[in-house]
């Protein structure tokens, strides 16, 4: 018995925006590249498509639920006027997320596979000292338990070579160019390279290993600077400046000041601090290096 399947978003978005998509299709080429490198399975014209579809919707539903929170408490053309401008602000904002989702993604891919790439590359030199060819090194790798984004990529070049029939070198050489890290791109073209030459893999990956290790060694320890200098900051933006603000506020309520110093010591101690603390917190995440 064969059960009913619900088409997905990206196919019902394209039956509802394709034809605009097309027209304006010129206008994101950029972002094709970077679906690519996000290793996300969708056309640009589906994914331009699914952008304005979700942005629809985040319209209607941010426009319901301000209009049902306003219509009692101020004028109704007042109402629908400001839930129209919250409306139109979230459908931006949320083209806005839709169209670097990709690079974000693709930065992250990026970083994992640059992470894991020096020891994936010993792994590759390993199984040429063996004697076997480039194309039964991506086999092996293609099913083996390393860092699985470039698992998925090798697994993307054989299936290119089984499936659609492609030649190694054709499927290596597109992988190089939609591959989001600069030298995981530069490692499969010198495979290329050298198997097209006849010259020593095994020698080349092995310095390739090298200097993939030299650069992570110099990664990591300029993310270990970097993490001296952002705990300066935190120290003198997360505890020194909310300390001071404390005191200059009760001094000015002592002299007399009219303000709400109950609120202001909320603000600073429930607000300012956490959102100081929560930037923090990203900025560590984004500049220092992640080992898996």
């Amino acid at each position: 018995m064969k059960f009913f399947k619900l088409p997905s978003l990206s196919i019902i978005a394209y039956r509802i925006f394709g034809r605009f998509a097309d027209l304006i299709i010129v206008y994101f080429e950029d972002l094709e590249r970077d679906i690519k490198r996000a290793g996300m399975k969708i056309s640009l014209y589906r994914y331009v498509s699914l952008m304005f579809f979700i942005c629809l919707i985040s319209f209607f539903i941010t426009f319901i639920i301000s209009l049902v929170l306003l219509i009692s408490r101020m004028v109704s053309l007042y109402a629908i006027t400001g839930s129209v401008g919250l409306g139109v602000l979230t459908s931006g904002i949320t083209f806005w997320i839709m169209y670097i989702l990709p690079s974000i993604i693709a930065n992250e891919r990026r970083r994992k596979i640059d992470d894991a790439l020096s020891f994936v590359t010993n792994y590759m030199a390993i199984l040429s000292a063996s004697g076997i060819t480039p194309e039964a090194i991506f086999k092996g790798l293609s099913t083996t338990n390393i860092n699985k984004i470039i698992r998925e990529d090798i697994s993307d070049i054989i299936r290119r070579m089984e499936i659609v029939g492609e030649d190694f070198y054709s499927s290596v050489r597109r992988k190089a160019e939609e591959t989001p890290s600069k030298y995981f791109s530069d490692l499969l073209k010198g495979i290329l390279m050298v198997s097209k030459t006849g010259g020593d893999l095994e020698r080349f990956l092995r310095l390739q290993a090298k200097y993939l290790m030299r650069i992570k060694r110099t990664i990591v320890r300029k993310g270990l600077d970097q993490l001296g200098i952002i705990a300066e900051v935190y120290v003198t933006a997360g505890i020194v400046l909310p300390i001071v603000m404390l005191i200059i506020i009760s001094v000015m309520a002592v002299l007399g000041w009219t303000g709400n110093v109950i609120i202001w010591l909320y603000l600073i101690s429930f607000v300012l601090v956490p959102i100081i603390s929560i930037i923090i917190i990203i900025l560590i995440d984004t500049i220092v290096p992640k080992g898996e």
